[in-house]
């Protein structure tokens, strides 16, 4: 009795080392994640602004329009050529290139949509008010009553 027992054991402790080392099921296609997908990547790509409160259905429509024609800019496709991908290990020097690189584009970007249409200025107005909102609950500034580097006790 003891020894089917044992035998009995050892066989449910092998099918469960057996069914950890099988290999998984492919997910269903429609919910892998694609190339450059994922929590906190962009793949390298800028996300578009959120449109601000301030501004109307209309004109962030013409703005978006605006933007994709502005695409094909002189202007914008020469900044966007200067851009080049930068690695994780890259010195500071490189990123801080990439980033004035970036902000070339944007700039490029905006000076495009505003000869175009000078009236989009209130809307690059209120995504810079946004932002700059946005910055502050995030800021540096330590909330009163912290003066040490120590965590608050919990009471």
């Amino acid at each position: 009795m003891k020894i089917k027992l044992a035998l009995l054991l050892a066989l449910i402790t092998s099918a469960g080392l057996l069914a950890q080392d099988a290999p998984k099921p492919d997910a269903p296609k429609g919910d892998a994640p694609k190339k450059g997908e994922g929590k906190g990547d962009k793949g390298g790509k800028k996300q578009a602004p959120q449109k601000p409160e301030s501004i109307d259905e209309a004109t962030w429509k013409k703005f978006g329009e605006a933007q994709k024609a502005a695409q094909s800019d002189e202007a914008v496709i020469a900044a966007k050529a200067k851009v080049k991908p930068v690695a994780k290990d890259a010195s500071e020097e490189d990123k801080k290139a990439a980033q004035a690189a970036g902000r070339a584009v944007m700039e490029a970007t905006k000076a495009a949509v505003l000869k175009a249409d000078a009236s989009l200025e209130s809307v690059y107005k209120a995504i810079e008010a946004s932002r700059a909102k946005g910055k502050g609950d995030k800021g540096g500034k330590k909330p009163e009553g912290d003066k040490g580097g120590k965590k608050p006790e919990a009471k």
